[in-house]
């Protein structure tokens, strides 16, 4: 396990992202659900807390590492400090695996390190979360802390940093939510409601829920909660005629689908294997969004869930938060103006743009709006019910318990 560990760890720190890797080496492998499981918090932890970890190792080396020693290093950290796992077992087998891999000299060096780590009173005396800000990039710690203080970056930092739930989008014209919850518990998933949507519901662990009869109905699929509000902004705007200009695998085209299926769904993309991953039947259409194959004025409503710089799902995937620099938010916001600005005249006057981003930086959602607003006529209008005093929504993930996400209505004069 810990060969395939390491594996999965180095492939991320080259630059692939973690739930496709796991993917692809599960699929590959003859591991069952229980080692599965282990390997995932294993990495996932890692990768989330890697900067904390880094931290920890630097007390006791400072000499150049072997990247897969780092990364068992790492892992047995990790096993330690957070899986609580017992000190002497974790050692045995990372020395144990060193020895095969490597040989005696490195199995040594891998024994003092963690021997060290097991005897330092002074970290172990600490609450992690006093190294939160280690374990995101600096440029991205102080920018939150400018923007929100320090109490609240402390509670954003901390439940970015926790195992994410899993939003499950109900099929409530087949099945209700509540029954959806009773079913999963019926088979040990333990399940909630979803805040705001009617048809979400919240698992802890997502394998056993697609290995479920409800998932391979249909009954159930996976889609976040705030990802399912951007689908609810678009069935509230009623118009008839719907294009979904970023549709990916067609999520929310299927959700909107559901939700009026009085509505003409068009889902567009530039990317075929996004579009092919789901074969539900529809009108799909593989093109670029700057380049629409579709008369000005063709729709009456037009969702566009725009690429962006993902910072609000960083819970789920926290390779993310080591991918990005500050440059890259102002490079999505200027791309999702344009990008906006490339639709506009595909909608009909009177008509409603849905915009959303799973991300809450200020330059990829209101400086975005503001900007459209110096070009183009329109009016905000609420995209939610549940939304009493702001014409948007916006959910910090710390508040809200969900993605950061933002959904604006835009009715064109």
């Amino acid at each position: 396990m810990r060969a395939i560990s390491i594996s999965i760890i180095k492939d991320v720190e080259s630059g692939r992202f973690l739930d496709e890797t796991i993917d692809s080496i599960f699929s590959r492998s003859h591991l069952d659900e229980g080692k599965q499981s282990l390997i995932y918090q294993i990495t996932s932890g890692v990768v989330r807390w890697r900067g904390y970890l880094e931290h920890v190792l630097s007390r006791y080396t400072a000499k150049p590492i072997d990247s897969d020693i780092r990364y068992l290093l790492w892992m047995s950290i990790y096993q330690v400090g957070f899986m609580k796992k017992a000190h002497y077992h974790v050692i045995k087998e990372a020395v144990d695996y060193a020895k095969k891999a490597r040989g005696k000299f490195v199995a040594g060096f891998v024994n003092a390190v963690l021997r060290k780590f097991a005897n330092d009173k002074e970290i172990h005396g600490l609450h992690r979360d006093e190294f939160l800000e280690l374990t995101f990039p600096e440029w991205l710690a102080k920018r939150w802390l400018l923007r929100f203080g320090e109490d609240e970056t402390k509670k954003l930092l901390s439940k970015l940093n926790t195992e994410p739930e899993f939003a499950l989008r109900v099929d409530t014209s087949r099945i209700t939510a509540d029954e959806a919850i009773r079913r999963l518990g019926d088979i040990g998933i333990a399940a909630r409601s979803g805040r705001f949507s009617p048809s979400a519901v919240i698992a802890e662990k997502l394998s056993p829920v697609i290995k479920s009869t409800l998932f391979s109905e249909g009954l159930i699929s996976v889609q976040d909660e705030a990802s399912q509000l951007a689908g609810m902004a678009v069935s509230a705007a009623k118009g008839r005629v719907i294009l979904d200009a970023c549709a990916g695998s067609r999520t929310k085209s299927k959700q909107i689908g559901l939700l009026r299926p009085d509505a003409c769904v068009f889902s567009m993309d530039n990317d075929l294997k996004r579009l092919s991953l789901s074969s539900s039947p529809g009108n799909v259409i593989c093109a670029d969004a700057f380049r629409a194959p579709f008369k000005a004025a063709s729709f009456d409503t037009i969702l566009v869930d725009a690429p962006c710089s993902s910072l609000g799902i960083i819970r789920k995937h926290p390779e993310i938060k080591w991918r990005r620099g500050e440059r890259d938010i102002t490079e999505f916001g200027a791309y999702q103006f344009s990008l906006l600005q490339s639709i506009w005249d595909l909608l009909k006057r009177g008509g409603q743009i849905i915009y959303s981003v799973c991300s809450f930086e200020p330059e990829e959602t209101l400086q975005v709006i503001d900007n459209l607003a110096k070009e183009k006529k329109f009016v905000l209008e609420k995209p939610l019910p549940f939304l009493f005093n702001k014409d948007y929504f916006l959910s910090l993930p710390h508040e809200t318990a969900m993605d950061g996400f933002f959904i604006a209505r835009m009715k064109k004069l």
